[in-house]
């Protein structure tokens, strides 16, 4: 068997594995997967984004919507080396129909939890629009959040990336990364 088929039969089990474990942890609901296999993607396949959000316990307000990929996460047994490589951390407050996000270099190739650098791969778009689904899904009428990026050049990422979704900024600090954003939902 050549290389290439060894990594994408070690990507498959890994991604089969991962999905049979979000499958049976109750807490869990997957958004969108993808299990298609590009030889030299463009954006990340196959992947996973799913939710911890459980609008039955509204006490327990922080979740996040998660990304995971096989692609360059697995070891030499087949395993996944970690559980999500993107991380889009967010508070919903059922009583006020809004969301607060919040941005600490976790969005991204920024994050501290990949490995590899999955920029431009579409892993936080992933994240985003997923996001807006459940938000608009549960009648949120307003994402509102904040960045801290830690320097200007993180922050000018978060601000490209999330203009493209139509969220506008108000920039505290450009030199710092800091900012704060919003979103109204129709």
């Amino acid at each position: 068997m050549d290389e290439q088929k060894e990594r994408e039969n070690a990507m498959k089990k890994a991604y089969t594995e991962r999905l049979i474990a979000i499958e049976a942890d109750a807490d869990l609901t997957i958004l969108e997967k993808q299990d298609r296999i590009d030889a030299q993607p463009k954006k990340i396949t196959p992947y996973i984004v799913y939710t911890n959000l459980n609008r039955e316990r509204f006490n327990e307000r922080s979740c996040s919507v998660f990304v995971y990929t096989p692609y360059a996460n697995v070891d030499k047994y087949g395993h996944s080396k970690t559980d999500y490589q993107s991380e889009l951390l967010f508070e919903y407050s059922a009583w006020d129909n809004e969301i607060h996000m919040t941005v600490l270099e976790t969005l991204g190739s920024e994050s501290q939890l990949a490995f590899y650098d999955f920029q431009n791969h579409g892993m936080a778009q992933l994240a985003i629009i997923n996001l807006l689904k459940i938000a608009r899904k549960i009648n949120v009428t307003e994402i509102e959040g904040n960045v801290s990026s830690f320097d200007g050049e993180g922050l000018k990422k978060v601000i490209y990336l999330l203009s493209k979704f139509g969220f506008k900024f108000d920039i505290q600090d450009k030199k710092q990364g800091l900012a704060s954003f919003k979103l109204k939902l129709e």
